[in-house]
């Protein structure tokens, strides 16, 4: 049986050794220092890889560099773009972790398991009220939208033993606001009791409730799908305004990313990393493009 989320590889665990423990796992990868402009390091626990101190400037970064792909899947999949972002910060160390980093791209810690992709590498579990070490397999993603996709699709999924979904209240229509969504989080995603603040904390500090649907009037799903409709045509009519093509060449602008550049192009991420002998999708703006 494949397992999509973190915790019920352990829950499985338990459940065959007679000893089942309602507390899920939470993985530290990449989550042991992050900070936000107000508060002291969220988590005391030190990264898997090395000992690393995220910067404000460095959270920013990332943030520019998923927000928009972040945007356009948590739209399409009913869910909360804020949260989506505020665990790529809180579980990647602000996109600073080993795995997170090329040529991974895992942002979200996500294990491997059958014949996934996959990387070994060392982490720290939170199990039965003590933290282990131990080397786990995890995902290997071509790009941080592959990802943010595979993460979606988790929040998304059911039960294969109900059928009932997993985590049906982190849904925009099954909420009132980002706080439900992270507070539904808190004891199901992650054991730490503090998660959803956290979460919230990071939400805050950097504003990203901007990248969530501002009209949730109803909750109905029409209304998300005429949101999404409004929001796509809004971000391809910004992009044609400010786009700097001259001839098969594009200059970089504020908010861009490869994957949004290759999509505005009509050409693959592969194919426009390749053009430009590119082995990340760190972009700066002001560089020139080979479309």
């Amino acid at each position: 049986m494949v397992y999509r989320t973190r915790s019920e590889r352990h829950q499985k665990k338990r459940t065959l050794d007679k000893k089942f423990n309602k507390k899920t796992v939470l993985s530290l990868v990449g989550t042991g220092l992050v900070i936000a402009p107000t508060t002291a390091a969220l988590l005391p626990q030190e990264s898997y890889a090395e000992e690393y101190q995220p910067s404000e400037n460095e959270a920013s970064y990332l943030i520019n560099q998923i927000s928009t792909s972040a945007q356009q899947i948590a739209d399409s999949n009913d869910l909360y773009a804020s949260v989506m972002i505020a665990q790529a910060l809180l579980e990647s160390g602000n996109g600073n972790s080993s795995l997170s980093s090329s040529p991974t791209y895992n942002l979200f810690g996500v294990k491997a398991y059958g014949q996934e992709p996959s990387t070994w590498m060392s982490t720290k579990e939170y199990v039965d009220g003590e933290w282990e070490t131990m080397d786990e397999p995890f995902r290997v993603y071509n790009s941080y939208e592959e990802s943010l996709q595979d993460h979606a699709a988790v929040l998304k999924a059911s039960s294969y033993s109900s059928g009932a979904p997993n985590y049906e209240g982190t849904w925009k229509s099954q909420t009132s606001s980002y706080t439900d969504a992270t507070a539904y989080l808190t004891g199901r995603y992650a054991t730490d009791p503090d998660y959803g603040q956290k979460l919230n904390a990071l939400i805050e500090a950097y504003n990203l409730t901007q990248f969530d649907t501002p009209a949730q009037a109803g909750n109905t799903t029409e209304s998300i799908q005429e949101t999404e409709v409004s929001a796509e045509s809004e971000s391809t009519s910004e992009k044609t305004q400010t786009s700097s093509n001259t001839g098969s060449t594009y200059t970089v602008q504020q908010g861009d990313t490869l994957w949004d550049i290759a999509q505005n192009q009509g050409i693959s991420l592969d194919e426009l990393m390749a053009n430009n002998g590119l082995t990340d999708q760190m972009v700066t703006v002001g560089q020139q493009l080979n479309v």
